[in-house]
């Protein structure tokens, strides 16, 4: 500790600032006082979680003049209180972002009663539904990490996911190339992580093989002088594989339960009997706590306040499809973070293609104090077109522009394991990029610390003999022969019935997502599950359809209808009476 004072005294003379140790000897370091500035306070915590030997941090800076917005439980403790016992399990999962949900998936082959709960309305409402969908090389992630391992075994396991998951993924490649000799050995740097991390047959080419990878590099005037290439990099909708995942866990078993906030972790000598939401208390052995920016919160409910979450904002534009993207390969220069006026601390800020074919340029990386800040401003997208390596996009061509929250801590690095102070409670925290690619290896060793527990207290995990890894693949009508949709529409006649017109989305489609272990609920529900409301006009045909195809499915008034979350109805009032009742359930 003598050091870490020292360092900030010298560093930060101006600032008063305390610096303790965790007594518990794990080398986490819990900082207080007051600062000038937001971004002041989290290169503080950089700075002390660089120093030798500290694990993580506990940042209780503050900010003059600012007040920090913190999530007040109480109500949701109250409600809660009053509710009594809402169910049992052996497991619950805390948040259905990609992480939960795969770990959900991996449960399910067990006999476990486990239950998966999430504040929002649908999987997929956070981070995973807001990030641009790589699943990423090991070139960027530092070495001897938790993060670099598991996003390397990460990666290598999505073939198998997408096989029997039924979701679409494609090995684009990422082949980043330099013509500015400035940043040849920042490159040659990038290709040596890669090597070490243990990453797929990454190459550091020269020029022509560039050119013979992607020769459309010529027709843009693009002239390499050295490029790295590795083709591990994939690419995925994010939501459609979240929801993949939840449907083959909910196949077998694992209840979901959506709408429901973890506000307290019931413990007794010092081991977890339950959580208490705000729907009331679910008794249990284990709780995974995968609660993405609020994953700190839910560990210190647990007593075990271990790390910090500085939320990390990050802003995509999504282009037109009429704008194809330029190369077939996931391709760009090679500029260094400080030159593109990137936060060297984060993944991100390039350009990225859907598997849809929609151009993605971003995201940005701006630290701020809200954890549900998902405001997109005017600089962000600045930087945004500022990056654009596309001659023929422009602001013009954006039909969104959207904003997410990684869940960051100080260490840079993921926090997953047992909790040393509470039993039964694991961490699963601080999961930013590549935290999608590798979410198959997290829900892995989660799946692994589980069992070696259960082994040792002799809490049995029998496999289930009927365990089922296969979801059957959707049927995207879009992509089918006209022979194909001709012989389907006259199985099912809703398939002839186009609802979505800019994506070609049929109400047979839409009845399938509806028809399903994990139910949609709301507009942006149906939207991540089929892509109805995701193209040029956004929803400004067909929301209405799928409003009323949701609302005839699920025995709804339109009014009661959301658009995401609870209390976000399109439709607030009646508006046609007839005699004192209503028309025909429409509203406005």
């Amino acid at each position: 500790m003598k050091t870490i004072r020292s360092f900030l005294k010298k560093n930060y003379p101006d600032l008063k600032i305390n610096a303790s140790m965790d007594p518990t000897g794990r080398n986490i370091v819990t900082l207080s006082g007051e600062c000038g500035s937001w971004q002041q306070v989290v290169e503080i915590g950089h700075n002390v979680a660089k120093q030798e030997g500290v694990i993580n941090v506990v940042n209780d800076l503050t900010v003059k003049g600012m007040t920090i917005p913190r999530k007040d439980y109480s109500p949701y403790i109250e409600r809660g209180m009053e509710s009594g016992q809402l169910d049992e399990a052996d497991v619950v999962i805390v948040g259905l972002g990609i992480t939960g949900c795969a770990i959900a998936r991996a449960l399910s082959k067990y006999k476990l009663r486990v239950i998966a709960i999430d504040m929002g309305e649908d999987v997929a409402t956070g981070a995973t539904k807001a990030n641009n969908g790589g699943v990423h090389h090991a070139g960027g992630v530092k070495p001897g990490t938790l993060k670099a391992k598991l996003s390397v075994r990460g990666n290598r396991m999505y073939d198998d996911w997408a096989r029997d998951l039924g979701f679409e993924f494609k090995r684009c490649g990422d082949l980043l190339v330099v013509e500015d000799p400035r940043f040849e050995e920042e490159l040659k740097a990038e290709y040596q992580v890669a090597v070490q991390n243990g990453d797929v047959f990454p190459e550091l080419i020269n020029g022509d093989q560039a050119l013979k990878i992607e020769p459309k590099l010529a027709e843009y005037g693009v002239e390499p002088k050295l490029a790295l290439w590795l083709p591990s990099q994939g690419r995925i909708q994010p939501y459609e594989v979240a929801v993949a995942l939840i449907e083959n866990a909910a196949a077998n078993g694992v209840k979901v339960i959506f709408d429901c906030t973890a506000c307290a972790i019931e413990t007794k000598d010092g081991s977890v009997t339950g959580v208490l939401t705000d729907k009331g208390s679910i008794r249990t052995k284990y709780v995974i706590n995968a609660a993405g920016v609020y994953a700190d919160e839910i560990s210190e409910m647990a007593g075990d306040r271990c790390f910090t979450i500085h939320g990390r904002k990050g802003t995509i534009a999504i282009m037109d499809k009429n704008k194809p993207p330029m190369y077939e390969h996931q391709t760009g220069h090679y500029i260094s973070a400080s030159v593109q006026h990137r936060n060297a601390d984060s993944k991100g800020g390039g350009m990225e293609f859907t598997p849809a074919g929609n151009i993605l340029i971003g995201p940005s990386a701006t630290e701020v104090p809200d954890k549900e800040d998902v405001e997109t401003t005017g600089e962000e997208l600045e930087f945004i077109m500022r990056i654009n390596e596309n001659p023929d996009v422009s602001t013009a061509d954006i039909i969104r522009i959207y904003a997410g929250i990684r869940p960051a801590d100080y260490s840079e690095d993921y926090v997953i394991g047992m909790s040393p102070l509470t039993h039964g409670f694991i961490n699963v925290g601080a999961i930013q990029s590549p935290g999608l690619g590798a979410s198959p290896a997290i829900a892995e060793m989660v799946e692994n610390i589980l069992f070696d527990d259960a082994t040792k207290l002799k809490f049995p995990m029998p496999r289930k003999e009927n365990y089922n890894p296969v979801r059957e693949k959707k049927v995207k009508f879009r992509e089918l022969s006209r022979e194909e949709q001709d012989k389907l529409i006259e199985q099912r006649p809703e398939y002839g019935h186009v609802i979505c017109r800019c994506e070609t989305i049929t109400e047979g489609e839409i009845l399938d997502a509806i028809q399903s272990p994990v139910i949609p609920t709301s507009i942006d529900a149906i939207k991540r599950r089929t892509r109805a409301g995701m193209g040029r006009c956004q929803g400004g045909f067909c929301q209405p359809r799928v409003l009323e195809i949701l609302a005839r499915e699920l025995g709804l008034d339109w009014i009661e209808v959301n658009l995401n979350k609870k209390g976000s109805n399109i439709l607030k009032s009646d508006n046609r009476i007839m005699n004192g009742q209503n028309r025909d359930k429409r509203g406005v």
